[in-house]
Parts: C-alpha cells; structure tokens; sequence
C-alpha cells in the first residue's frame, strides 16, 4: 500500500470579530490576555453568538473545493482538558459539518476534501526553556482563544511529503484569492499530518507551521516508521510533535478516538440554516480563484501557461502587481519576462514577498521603460534590478547614480578611435560579412566596460563608418 497521508489544515478566518463575541480577532501589539472577554475564556454564564461573517467565509471556502453545503447544521463541544482552553471543551462542528465531499485539483493530481468545519482557536502557549514535551514551565496568551478557524480535511490521498506541500501551496493560494485569510498574520495556518505506511497505525503530528516544516515532518515521520518497521517494531498510534530545530518528531501522547472526545450539542448555540438566498449571495459575491486567473492571463494578456501561473501562484499580490504594472506598460509579455525572471529572483534572494518588498509598480514600470527606451543595455538592467529591489530608489536615480550610461559625446569619441583602428573589419563589413559589425560592437563595448546600449552602438557605427 505504501504511504498514505491526509492534512488537516486549520485557517484562521479574516473577520473583525472572534467567533463567538465581540473581541478583535486581531490580537497584534496586544499584551498577553488583555483581548479576551467573559465569552472567550468561559466563564460562567456567558453566551455565545456566531459570527455570521464567519460562517459566510466558511461558505466561500467549500464553494472554491468545491464542496456540498449542509443546509442545517449546528455546533458541538469537543471535550478535551488542556490549559489551551480554559472552559476544557472546544466549540467545533464534528456531526454536521459546513460542508464535505470537495475535491482540488493540483495538476494531475485529485485531492478529495472530506470536510470543512467552523471551529474555535484554542489559547496560544509559550514553553519557556523548552519546547512543549521539555520546557521548564508553560505560559499561556487567551488573546487567541476565541478567533475564528476553518479547519480543512483530506482524504489520505497523498503518497509523499512533497505532494502535501504542493497541494498546501495551491490551497494558501486560493484562501488568499477568497479573501477569507490574511497571510500577513501570525500563525494564519496550521496542519496536523497523518501518516501510516503499507497500511498500518495512522500517527498525526500536530500543529506545524510552515509549509517547508510539514514536508520535513512528514519525511522524517516516513523514515522513523519505515525504520520500526525493519526491526520489527510495532508503530505506536500516538500524536507526535515536530521539532522544527531538529527537524525530528517527538512523542506527545497516545492517539485519542473520536469516542474519547466526548462530543454533544452545544446548547448555548442555534441550528444554522442556510437557505437558497443566503447561499446564491455567497455564489454571487465569490471571486474569481486562481486557476480562472491564470485562464484569463492567457487569453487576456497573450502569456504562455508557465508565465501566467508562475506569476498567479506565486502569490496573490504578485499577481495584482503585475496587473498594475500592465495598465501602465502597453507590453504584457515584456512586464512577464523581468516579473518572473528577475523581480521574483530578486526577491527569493532576499527572501521578500512582493508585499513586503520596497518595490512598486510605478518603480518597475519606471525600469521597464529605460530598457525600452534604450537608455539601459539588458545586461546591466539585470544588475540594477538586484539594486532597486535592495533599496526601493527610484530606477533612473540608480541610473545616473551608478553611471551605467554613457554620454552620446563620449561614446562617439570611443567609436571614432575603434573605427580608426580597425580599418580591416570595415573592409570586410562593406565586402558583405555582417558579422564585423557584431566584432566592432564587441569592441566598443569593452571601452565602456559594457556600459552602453549594444543597438545604440550599432546605429552610431554605421552612421560614423567611414564611406
């Protein structure tokens, strides 16, 4: 059977409210417990109340994996007891879901989607001296407890770690185009991995951050099992944690059973009923998702299917920076080619998304037209987009700054002394042999230590060659 592996993947829900009170969901710059409220930390006698923007996202979610939409469901308390929830139960959906039996496609690969259920985040714990099986003492922040999450279930249709994290980086992706996530905040998405081979006991590592940690687990989690098993070993049923220094996993505690979890009906909580008006608003409202961009960006803009979804799937905001760049610059094709090849080279080697870089598209519109204009050669504009990328100044600032032009005076003066001491490849360049321009060209260039334009160059060559 070899190894099979399913995700659950946990996103947290870009709304302003948590899910079940008023508190902001966004906790940044806050002192530890200071966003929490009765309702968040379940004292007793609060009441909850559903998001109903959440619930909305969550819809739009199942629509994109193409999921079917229950029409009623309701919430359940998950009983487990643990500090990261403070009333010791979670309120998730676990008998009736949002939503279950989507599918998405990642390339020729078929992920089926099991579920998508609405759930709430537990309370964030700091390990001091440690991590979570050896810290000296735990602290724990409820500022998180409470922020809505949609929690993503696969079938076990995966068969190695890279595949996972393909997949995670189409579904990042399509969340992004929903805009039902934010990727600038902390800790927006979560996986718990499930891994078994040749059809043995099924071990979950929990709560990985990062979609290079989750194909390091996840091969470390493979050998670890592969190895218990050539010596015979029996393979634990347990829940695991990944240490991402180590790049290994680490026994927590012994797989729990759904029985175990005890679940009920919330009874402080409604059933939901999402009728036929509710639900063709969400269909109307959604937007257009990844695959259909990178559709467009083809018919639209003329682009090969390697441009459009490297530039699509690398972000969402990379995406709509090359669009802005396109209503400034009449030559998509030409905004593709330094997009991919050289901003998002420069950016990978800073590490740098897009958004966070000091790049604009009025700079880099700015860099394409001195390449168009003739004023930089595309060797050097190859080196000063690693510059604007480093420092945001403006392209023909960096231009001037660095002197990578040349005068027209001084370029003539250099030809005139390369023509007059190569009378031989004018010769043969007025016999018919075109390649002497190209040797001539090459020698210019060197007197300028190529720091000029090679069709400039070409224009003023024959333009001053001797008759």
């Amino acid at each position: 059977m070899g190894v099979m592996i399913g995700l659950e993947v946990h996103c947290q829900l870009n709304t302003d409210s948590k899910l079940f009170c008023s508190d902001s969901q966004d906790h940044r710059g806050k002192r530890p417990n200071e966003n929490t409220c009765p309702i968040c930390l379940g004292f007793p006698g609060s009441k909850p109340k559903i998001s109903k923007k959440a619930i909305e996202h969550g819809m739009t979610i199942a629509l994109a994996l193409n999921c079917n939409i229950s029409r009623t469901m309701f919430f359940s308390r998950k009983t487990y007891f643990y500090p990261d929830m403070s009333k010791n139960y979670q309120i998730t959906q676990y008998e009736v879901p949002l939503a279950t039996e989507g599918l998405l496609s990642v390339g020729d690969l078929k992920i089926r989607i099991r579920r998508v259920h609405i759930e709430e985040d537990p309370a964030r714990l700091v390990h001091v001296g440690g991590d979570i099986t050896n810290s000296e003492y735990t602290l724990m922040d409820y500022n998180r407890s409470g922020v809505p999450l949609a929690e993503i279930v696969t079938e076990p249709d995966f068969t190695s770690p890279k595949q996972t994290r393909a997949f995670l980086e189409k579904l990042m992706n399509m969340l992004e185009h929903t805009g039902v996530y934010d990727p600038g905040k902390e800790a927006t998405i979560r996986v718990d991995a499930n891994v078994s081979i040749d059809g043995g006991e099924r071990v979950e590592v929990k709560n990985i951050t990062g979609f290079e940690n989750v194909e390091k687990a996840l091969n470390y989690e493979i050998i670890r099992q592969n190895s218990l098993k050539r010596s015979q070993m029996k393979i634990a049923r347990e829940t695991r944690h990944f240490d991402a220094t180590t790049s290994t996993t680490k026994s927590l505690r012994k797989k729990e059973y759904e029985d175990d979890y005890g679940y009920i009906f919330d009874p402080d909580l409604p059933m939901v009923r999402i009728d036929d008006e509710w639900l063709a608003k969400i269909k109307r409202l959604m937007p257009e998702l990844p695959d259909q961009r990178v559709a467009r960006f083809v018919s639209q803009y003329g682009l090969t299917e390697y441009y459009a979804g490297v530039i699509v799937y690398t972000d969402k905001r990379f995406a709509d920076f090359y669009e802005e760049c396109c209503r400034s610059n009449g030559h998509p094709d030409i905004v593709a080619k330094w997009a991919v090849n050289y901003l998002l080279k420069s950016l990978n080697w800073r590490s740098e998304k897009i958004s966070d870089s000091k790049v604009t598209p009025k700079g880099f519109v700015e860099f394409l037209a001195l390449i168009e204009n003739g004023k930089l050669n595309e060797r050097f504009a190859k080196e000063l987009i690693k510059e604007y990328v480093d420092t945001g100044v403006s392209p023909g600032e960096l231009l001037y700054k660095t002197k990578l032009n040349i005068s027209e005076e001084d370029l003539r003066d250099i030809i005139a002394k390369v023509l007059k001491e190569n009378g031989r490849a004018i010769e043969d360049y007025r016999s018919g042999r075109k390649e002497s321009l190209q040797f001539l060209i090459g020698l210019v260039l060197k007197e300028t230590k190529k720091q000029s334009n090679p069709n400039e160059i070409s224009k003023l060559l024959t333009e001053m060659m001797p008759r």
